[in-house]
C-alpha cells in the first residue's frame, strides 16, 4: 500500500531552542573558555620566551664571532627592542612586545679568545621578567628565570 507523502511541518512554540537552553549552552562555554585562558596565556609566554632565546642567542654568536674575525674586544649593548653589536649591528629582539629590555651590566664584552665580560640580558619586569645569563667562560647563554 503506497505511504502518502508527509504534511509540511506548521511552526508551532515546540520548534527551536528555548531561552534557558541557550543560557545554559553559553554558561557551558563561558566555564571552558574560563578554565582554558590561564592555559593559553602560559603556553603563549612560553612561546615568546623560547623566541626571545633564540634571538638573543644568535645576537651572542653575532657577536663572539666579529671578536673572533676581529682580533680585538666586541661589545654587546641594549637599545629600545634591540641588541646592538661593537655599536653598529642593531639585531631586533621582535619578541618582546612592549616588554623593556636591558643589560646588566649596560654592555658585555666579547674577547678575541670567546671570553666574555659575562652578563644578563633581561626582558619584562615583575611577574614577567625572564633572563638569559651570558657566562664569562666561552660566553654561552643560560636561562634562568629572574621573576
Amino acid at each position: 500500500m503506497p505511504r502518502a507523502a508527509p504534511l509540511p511541518r506548521t511552526p508551532d512554540s515546540a520548534s527551536g531552542f528555548t531561552l534557558l537552553e541557550m543560557l545554559v549552552v553559553l554558561a557551558i562555554t563561558g566555564l571552558i573558555a574560563g578554565l582554558l585562558y590561564p592555559q593559553l596565556e602560559t603556553a603563549r609566554f612560553a612561546v615568546r620566551e623560547r623566541l626571545a632565546r633564540e634571538q638573543v642567542s644568535g645576537a651572542v654568536e653575532a657577536a663572539r664571532s666579529a671578536a673572533r674575525r676581529s682580533g680585538a674586544p666586541v661589545s654587546l649593548s641594549a637599545d629600545t627592542g634591540a641588541l646592538v653589536i661593537a655599536g653598529t649591528r642593531r639585531i631586533a629582539i621582535t619578541s618582546t612586545g612592549s616588554q623593556p629590555l636591558a643589560l646588566q651590566p649596560q654592555a658585555i664584552l666579547f674577547y678575541p679568545d670567546g671570553s666574555t665580560t659575562g652578563g644578563q640580558v633581561v626582558f619584562g619586569t615583575g611577574r614577567d621578567r625572564t633572563a638569559f645569563a651570558i657566562a664569562r667562560a666561552g660566553g654561552q647563554l643560560l636561562t634562568g628565570n629572574g621573576g
